[in-house]
């Protein structure tokens, strides 16, 4: 497949959270096309992607990078345009999620929220936009998910982050076009992976989620969420595959779905009036009638 620059150096690609789910999946992609490679991961993660086979070569970089880090940010984009250049390709892909219905969350955990899946894969953007305007080319994918479209019991804050996210790819879809550079959102929906499993709860001080008058959300939307990806058709692969297959298109849609859920819920929150729309989620919820515990 040709890659998206048509010039005798292979494009420069940056991505972030690669040591697990669709960021890992896209390296392993990347490793067999013609791209230099920056990959970014924790540090505590670092390790875990050289022991899958990610070595330091020619084409590839690994870099330790916590995306709420910004001075981190600013060192690793210079020692890339050091190396290589600058950064012609630009996948934010690093996220988390916090489970917290909204009076449970405290305002450090709802900071760490927004920094990682907002304000971080911002100020990321920021850094690579002058190298790309100089070139008038660039392609940036921010990885965003069904939770940017529509909200859920417990996930407030998560949807919040993404909402931002969105809002904010979508001005500057309209502030690059002049300057030939494709900004594109991939929204995934539920995929088949563990990642149920690793989300981050409320530091609130004296919260806990098993005696909070919140616990029958806890328990009945983790067990929503988890049955859904346990059970889903599509998984990271997937997803990496249709960001592929956005940098390579000649001109990108702003918003893609990642898989056919994410599809579904768009154009069902656009059919459907907005009451009705909300309603019939409602009536989606697992056991909501107990969910008040007396």
């Amino acid at each position: 497949m040709r890659t998206p620059h048509h010039h005798s150096f292979y494009p420069i690609v940056m991505i972030t959270g690669t040591s697990s789910g669709i960021g890992f999946e896209w390296i392993k992609i990347l490793a067999r096309e013609k791209f230099r490679v920056v990959a970014t991961a924790l540090p505590k993660s670092v390790q875990q992607v050289r022991d899958a086979g990610f070595k330091d070569s020619d084409p590839f970089k690994l870099f330790d990078l916590d995306i709420s880090d910004l001075n981190r940010q600013k060192e690793v984009v210079r020692e890339v345009q050091k190396r290589w250049g600058d950064i012609e390709i630009l996948i934010n892909n690093a996220g988390i999620s916090y489970r917290s219905v909204i009076e449970d969350m405290s305002s450090q955990s709802e900071a760490h929220q927004m920094s990682v899946n907002f304000s971080g894969p911002m100020h990321l953007t920021r850094l690579v936009l002058e190298g790309m305007r100089k070139v008038f080319r660039g392609r940036i994918v921010n990885v965003s998910s069904v939770g940017g479209m529509m909200a859920m019991p417990t996930m407030g804050y998560y949807s919040a982050s993404k909402w931002a996210l969105e809002g904010a790819t979508e001005a500057l879809w309209f502030e690059m076009k002049p300057w030939n550079i494709h900004v594109s959102l991939v929204q995934p929906g539920f995929i088949n992976s563990l990642a149920f499993k690793k989300v981050f709860y409320s530091d609130k001080k004296g919260l806990k989620i098993t005696t909070s008058p919140y616990a029958s959300y806890y328990e009945n939307m983790t067990q929503f969420i988890s049955f859904f990806m346990k059970h889903a058709l599509f998984d990271s692969k997937d997803v990496a595959k249709v960001i592929y297959k956005t940098i390579c298109k000649k001109d990108p849609n702003l918003r893609i779905h990642g898989t056919p859920d994410a599809f579904f819920f768009y154009y069902l929150r656009r059919i459907l009036p907005a009451r009705l729309f909300l309603r019939l989620l409602y009536c989606m919820l697992p056991k909501r009638k107990d969910w008040v515990r007396k």
